[in-house]
């Protein structure tokens, strides 16, 4: 016991080194662990400290160390939305303290540790990362990374059972197999990097903006920029990997977004009539083609899988079911207000069965644990982001749309670690976006070019540090 707590507190100081030194490398580990805990099938726990220490738990503890030694450091203030985070993280604090003398510390840890502490924690620390050029694009290529990783899971499944209908449940000699290689967690990233591939990034057209001037060529046209052509392939990929996964509430986030997309984007010469004409002719023919059969056994498969929708036994009749069985529960006032502690539990009676499993559904996630005080500053903070954002800088409407995704998400689904990096990078974006203001400089400077952490001039650190004064 005493070689393997040596062993872990050595482990943890290297990775608390890689996290103070090395903001990429550590944002890489965040996504990567949770690509290997869904090829492994789950994380191996390497410490028992009372509870089962897991390699994820190791990274969110550093990565709160790190970003609460970035915040003491500052001589700004945080901005409002990062308050709004750090509140939550406050109550969900007290919260943890209150269950662990309730209910001991690994019922709490346990009900606490993957959708509250380890979401905020990616979140917070990518959200106070230092201003580097090119931070958020080296986010975004980790992420296609992870995006990448997943569609080579998602092939091998197939490859092994073959492609079913979620409706059907297959066995491979004596294990019983999900028709869906990997879960809605994986098939969200690879929605999302639909966005991220197709919305520009400032880094592409950088060089042409400064041969040409702000307005675009030579002729003032803003043309696309840069190499977008070749991720337009990729994009279509994911997006075929998002259907034929069947999980029907990424189908959801993904129409949503496109939805938003569409409302979003600058309408010129009637370009959004067009476009809106353009995809309800696709979808007509598509449809055809899926009625005729044209489609094959692929056709079958997510026939049956978007009919189950529609059962009364249906996976989000079961949900419905499940929710109003939690909220009718005896609630104090306070309870309400701030949350039972963690630990308490989530059972209800759903066809007869006791499910003891969380809530699938975030917003009534945090009104149990954190009430409504933590769901209103919850929703205060991605109403801030969301507005805030609307700036037209590099990157930003594909920011936007992940808040839209999250959003969309939180109705089915509590939020995976992962996506709290993309929290964060919105979080990090509106300190770029307020640092370049305030420097007097273009709308979006941090963002133009890729540059390693590890290769820095010194004028280039102080450079930074004035950022984080000013911003």
């Amino acid at each position: 016991m005493t070689q393997t707590l040596f062993l872990g507190l050595a482990l943890f100081a290297v990775l608390l080194w890689i996290f103070t030194q090395h903001c990429n490398t550590a944002i890489g580990l965040l996504l990567g662990v949770q690509v290997w805990a869904i090829a492994a099938g789950g994380e191996t726990p390497f410490l028992d400290v009372g509870f089962s220490v897991l390699p994820s738990d190791l990274l969110a503890a550093c990565a709160v160390l790190v970003a609460g030694a970035r915040l003491l450091r500052r001589g700004a203030p945080p901005r409002a939305e990062l308050l709004l985070v750090l509140a939550v993280m406050c109550l969900i604090g007290w919260s943890l303290q209150r269950g662990v003398g309730a209910f001991g510390l690994t019922s709490a840890a346990n009900d606490a540790r993957v959708y509250f502490w380890q979401f905020f924690a990616s979140a917070l620390y990518v959200a106070t990362a230092p201003l580097h050029p090119g931070r958020a694009r080296a986010v975004v290529r980790l992420w296609l990374v992870s995006a990448a990783a997943y569609a080579a899971l998602s092939l091998a499944g197939w490859l092994n059972t073959g492609l079913h209908s979620v409706v059907d449940v297959g066995a491979v000699g004596q294990d019983v197999y999900d028709p869906r290689p990997v879960p809605a967690r994986s098939a969200l990233v690879l929605a999302q990097s639909v966005v991220l591939l197709l919305c520009s990034w400032g880094g592409n057209s950088s060089a042409r903006t400064a041969e040409y001037g702000p307005g675009g060529d030579r002729r003032g046209r803003q043309g696309r920029p840069a190499g977008s052509r070749w991720r337009i392939l990729p994009a279509l990929l994911c997006l075929v990997f998002v259907v034929l996964l069947q999980h029907r509430t990424v189908w959801a986030i993904t129409l949503v977004m496109a939805v938003v997309w569409w409302a979003l984007a600058p309408s010129r010469a009637g370009q959004r009539l067009v476009s809106a004409a353009a995809a309800l002719v696709s979808l007509c023919v598509v449809m055809l083609t899926f009625a005729t059969g044209m489609f094959g056994g692929v056709g079958s498969v997510l026939a049956d899988s978007f009919a189950e929708t529609q059962d009364e036994d249906s996976t989000f009749a079961w949900r419905v079911h499940g929710w109003q069985e939690l909220m009718d529960g005896p609630k104090t006032l306070a309870e309400w207000l701030l949350g039972s502690p963690f630990g308490s539990g989530y059972d209800r009676w759903v066809g007869g069965v006791v499910i003891s499993v969380s809530p699938h559904d975030y917003y009534l996630h945090v009104v149990l644990r954190l009430g409504v005080v933590g769901l209103l500053t919850l929703l205060a903070a991605y109403f801030l982001v969301w507005r805030r954002l609307d700036g037209g800088g590099n990157g930003t409407p594909a920011l936007r749309l992940m808040v839209v995704s999250h959003l969309v998400l939180f109705v089915s689904y509590s939020p995976f670690p992962e996506q709290g990096v993309l929290l964060g990078l919105c979080l990090w974006q509106l300190r770029a976006d307020a640092a370049g203001r305030s420097d007097g400089g273009p709308r979006n400077p941090l963002v133009a070019r890729q540059q390693d952490d590890t290769a820095q001039k010194p004028t280039d650190r102080e450079h930074d540090e004035y950022l984080e004064r000013t911003g």
